[in-house]
């Protein structure tokens, strides 16, 4: 038995091939997808973790004390915790004061191991024994330190304690620049960057040595390797977290959103990429299909003699089996290699970081299963064979057959394949997974449908061709029509093109959704994010960087309570900073600018070191006290109070020393009386003019009148004063029971308040938790909006400050900068007092759109794609050799009645240039329709956000181009294989 099977295989040696190659090449794309899947969790773990923000990559922990006073054994400090994947960095720090030379800052005395790897070292070296210090450089140079100098360094006198502490003598030995504050090492703490008070590093013995209890910091410092396993990384972080509570600190983190983070993606990829092999291996086992039935109809002769000599059907099956088997279940390990070798090439180019590519059991255990469904093929493939009469497998000539259980089965299952995609398709929206059939269950059901459809007016049109004479077209077409296997190349080219159509569209239309969103969410070419600071002060620093206004706009997002997302920008700046897509609407961004900023603003800007400020105390409550305080914001960050206690009868000058605004301008913000009475609130005064510190008027009590000012919103609990603006200057007056709102705020913005949105509006913005209501008058509407896309809106930033007449700074102050911005306007932006804490552009936003899981899966699916065209290639090639040597089939059997061989390969390269067109037109059609149902399952981004709409079609360049050229090599394909056919080697494969 054996060695007949040895010869039966060596005598049909090419078929035995093409079988191993095929069931090779099904392993392949089956171990392809898993070993795909785990190379790109890395990736996608990699990337979320570098973009993931600060407070998203640690567990950070701090105490104030002696740990061993909190830990277990009184002289044993309490364990660090410890989680694989993560670094634990420990630490303490004292608050204080450092001096030297010439000066002092405020200051904290730090430990934190591994710093000196962190720290750029720019002159001398990092601490190393007790008692030595770097500073920060500049710092350093304010306060007259130099390395190798002395450095005292005190603490702050205790809450109710008498001594104060003595200085502690430090030595400098090195200076650093300063942190990257981008840095997940310093985990976002002030303190160690520098945002509030200078940081001095030394070693845990210095720290020790100067104070007996710091505040204490743990930090877990999160790495990709940690997401392996994440419900072990969540137990792990709880356990963590538990022992730091038991220990004394205080945690906190928001690494518990990067975790569901990374897991939706990991789960989306896996979805999206084992149902991407679906097809793949579908296409596969219909090649071999196609192969082995051919094969079979080749030996028909051999079967039939074998049964006419009386060989038993048990054998007969056996041998016939055994012949198609041993290729395929021979092919798993050179399949499961080949899939191993090309994911392992695709990684490298298409993965982000080109993470390693590991082996695994999930893909041997697909390449397995993909084994045994091309073996199951292959075994089918002869069940027809097999199963016919002796008499029907000796006749030379077979009987064509029409329709037949055969043919309606096809047609059932081809209805039930579209019905299947159509529910597939019905998915919630960028949901992926098994929605992603659904383009395969089309082409199959079209394709089905279409392979039994076609011939009936391929033959007609042959026909006709015929009796007109033109024969190479005629026969073209009934060699569509009447050819073996026909309708089966129909299918494999509709489903390939089905699924290449379908790729070719969502990758461009995810491509430009991710274009659009960087645009949209980034609002600019660059975006500098820097550190808290008053409104005022962030538009003075902008326009001083840029006087004339062609690169750098101030921008801040804002506080609202309802679910309306505000954006405030200098609106002046809107045109020359921010990016604007023609998705935005016709209006342009200079246009929407005048729209927000209708009249210029008129601050009372004041620069002195002292202030002079008349007022006016006609009337007063007996017995009572008043007093007059000026909110000031400096143009340099700072807010201060200006107040004047105990106000006299009359009129009298007062003088308020303000140093806060000797070097740089300040705003008068905000007028606010202060009444100290008994019962009933009665007060009348004036606040006239204002002088500097010699006497010069600033402000007169004219220009204060003429000045637009807006008193509180009145409430019934909340009374407020009458305002009179005379020549006199600002006249208030109230007489009330209930304790009065006495605040007048500096605002000549409009009201309403001119806003411009996209999607619905309110009209009240309520911020502050309710306690400030902002009447909004929308003055224009555009499609979506720079930041929030189709639901937010843009507000003028100068005009909402003054409406707001808040005292805090801004949430999240940016600037906004062109494309071409020179580095010297960075570099006065840090001058003017900014303090640059990230920056991101446009191109970082797309390029982390490209690198999510959607992106990832997206390019296998494309990569399948084109692989389908391979196969479809082999599958023209299989017929092609399967032809060869058949007296009973083709157009050869016509040249012995005369006609010419020209016309016979002109007609045989027609039909198969015809099988082409016709599966590729019809698999065109299937991915139209495949798209036009499944559009909302294709995952494109992997937070689900809906901040733009993403393009319903794609551009036709992009997606026509790869279609044509896989047109161009099916096409070449089949002259390739119309010479194959027409070999000179008639010996049967």
């Amino acid at each position: 038995m054996t060695a007949l099977l040895w010869s039966m295989m060596k005598a049909r040696r090419g078929l035995a091939a093409i079988t191993l190659v095929l069931a090779a090449m099904a392993a392949a794309a089956a171990a392809a997808g898993p070993i795909y899947q785990a190379a790109a969790t890395v990736s996608l773990r990699t990337v979320e973790v570098g973009a993931a923000a600060i407070d998203e990559q640690a567990l950070v922990g701090l105490a104030a004390g002696d740990p061993r006073e909190r830990g277990g054994m009184p002289d044993e400090p309490a364990p660090l915790p410890y989680v694989p994947g993560f670094t634990t960095v420990g630490g303490s720090m004292v608050e204080g004061t450092g001096a030297a030379v010439t000066g002092d800052a405020p200051m904290f005395l730090v430990w934190r191991e591994g710093a000196c790897e962190h720290l750029s070292i720019v002159k001398g070296r990092c601490a190393a024994g007790e008692r030595e210090v770097v500073l920060r450089e500049d710092v350093a140079t304010r306060i007259g330190a130099s390395v190798g100098g002395d450095f005292t360094f005190t603490q702050p006198q205790p809450i109710g304690g008498r001594d104060r502490p003595q200085p502690e003598p430090l030595t400098v030995v090195g200076l650093y620049a300063r942190p990257a504050v981008d840095d997940p090492f310093w985990v976002g703490r002030p303190a160690l960057l520098g945002l509030d008070a200078t940081a001095a590093f030394t070693n845990e013995r210095t720290v020790a040595a100067v104070s007996p209890g710091p505040v204490q910091t743990v930090d877990l410092l999160v790495s990709a390797d940690a997401f392996t396993d994440l419900g072990t990384l969540r137990d792990d972080l709880e356990d963590a977290d538990a022992q730091l509570v038991a220990a004394g600190y205080g945690t906190d983190s928001n690494l518990p959103d990067l975790i569901a983070r990374i897991d939706a993606g990991e789960k989306q990829l896996a979805s999206s990429l084992l149902l991407a092999v679906i097809p793949l291996v579908l296409l596969c086992w219909l090649v071999l299909f196609i192969t082995v039935a051919g094969g079979v109809e080749q030996r028909r002769g051999e079967l039939g003699l074998t049964a006419l000599r009386g060989v038993p059907g048990r054998t007969r099956w056996l041998l016939s089996s055994a012949e198609t088997a041993m290729p395929v279940l021979l092919a798993m390990i050179p399949g499961y290699l080949l899939g191993y070798a090309v994911t392992a090439l695709l990684a490298r180019f298409v993965l982000p970081g080109a993470p390693p590519v590991e082996p695994g059991w999930a893909s041997m255990a697909y390449a397995a299963v993909a084994v045994l469904g091309a073996l199951a093929a292959g075994l089918l493939a002869q069940v027809r064979a097999l199963t016919t009469p002796v008499l029907g497998l000796l006749r030379r000539a077979r009987v064509r057959r029409r329709g037949g259980l055969v043919g309606g089965v096809e047609v059932a299952v081809g209805a039930l394949a579209l019905v299947a995609g159509y529910q597939v398709a019905a998915g919630g929206a960028g949901s992926g997974g098994v929605g992603l059939l659904a383009p395969l269950c089309v082409s199959l059901g079209l394709g089905l449908l279409a392979a039994r459809a076609v011939g009936v007016p391929a033959e007609r049109y042959g026909r006709r061709a015929l009796r007109k004479g033109r024969l190479r077209t005629g026969l073209a077409a009934l060699t569509l029509a009447r050819g073996s296997g026909t309708h089966w190349i129909v299918m494999l080219l509709t489903v390939v093109f089905g699924l290449l159509g379908f790729a070719l569209t969502a990758r461009d239309v995810a491509d430009r959704a991710w274009q659009d969103r960087a645009r949209v969410e980034g609002g600019a070419a660059r975006v500098l994010s820097v550190t808290p600071l008053p409104v005022p002060a962030l538009l003075h620093a902008v326009r001083a960087a840029d006087p004339e206004g062609r690169y750098a706009m101030a921008a801040a997002r804002v506080n609202i309570a309802e679910d309306t997302k505000v954006l405030a920008v200098d609106s002046s700046r809107l045109g020359v900073a921010a990016l604007w897509p023609s998705s935005y609407g016709p209006v342009s961004a200079a246009d929407t600018g005048k729209l927000l900023r209708p009249k210029q603003v008129e601050p009372l800007l004041l620069q002195a070191g002292a202030l002079e400020v008349t007022v006016t105390l006609d009337d007063l409550t007996e017995g009572g006290q008043a007093a007059v305080t000026l909110r000031l914001t400096s143009t340099k960050g700072s807010l201060a109070l200006a107040r004047i206690d105990k106000l006299r009868p009359g009129t009298g000058t007062y003088r308020i020393e303000t140093p806060y605004c000797a070097d740089a301008p300040c705003l008068l913000k905000q007028v606010q009386v202060d009444l100290f009475t008994r019962g009933r609130y009665r007060v009348d005064l004036t606040v006239g003019g204002i002088s500097d510190g010699d006497g010069k008027p600033l402000f007169t009590a004219d220009q204060l009148a003429t000045h637009q000012w807006r008193l509180p919103a009145e409430t019934a609990a909340r009374p407020v004063p009458a305002m009179d603006l005379s020549d006199k200057g600002m006249r208030l007056k109230l007489e009330s029971v209930l304790t009065p709102d006495i605040r007048v705020f500096s605002d000549s913005a409009p009201t309403p308040l001119p806003v411009v949105a996209s999607g619905t509006l309110p009209d009240e913005l309520s911020a502050y938790a309710g306690t400030v209501r902002v009447a909004v008058d929308r003055v224009g509407t555009l499609n979506q909006v720079p930041r929030y896309g189709v639901h937010g809106t843009l507000v003028d930033l100068e005009y909402l400050d003054m409406r707001l007449g808040q005292d805090s700074d801004a949430t999240d102050p940016e600037v906004w900068l062109a494309a071409d911005t020179p580095d010297s306007v960075v570099e006065k932006l840090g001058a003017n007092g900014l303090m640059i804490v990230g920056e991101r552009t446009e191109a970082d936003q797309r390029r982390l759109y490209g690198q999510q899981a959607p992106a990832l899966a997206l390019w296998f699916l494309a990569a399948a794609a084109f692989t389908g065209i391979v196969f479809a290639a082999g599958g023209l090639l299989v017929t092609a050799v399967l032809e060869r040597g058949r007296t009973d089939n083709g157009l050869d059997v016509l040249r012995g009645q005369g006609l010419p061989a020209g016309v016979v390969r002109g007609a045989a390269l027609g039909g198969r240039w015809a099988l082409v067109g016709a599966g590729s037109l019809i698999g065109l059609v299937a991915a139209a329709g495949s798209w036009l149902l499944a559009s909302r399952v294709v995952p494109i981004f992997s937070d689900g956000a809906a901040t733009i709409p993403a393009a319903s079609l794609p551009d036709p360049v992009p997606v026509l181009v790869p279609v044509v050229v896989a047109l161009l090599v099916l096409l070449t394909t089949c002259v390739v294989a119309t010479r194959v056919a027409a070999g000179t080697d008639r010996k049967v494969a």
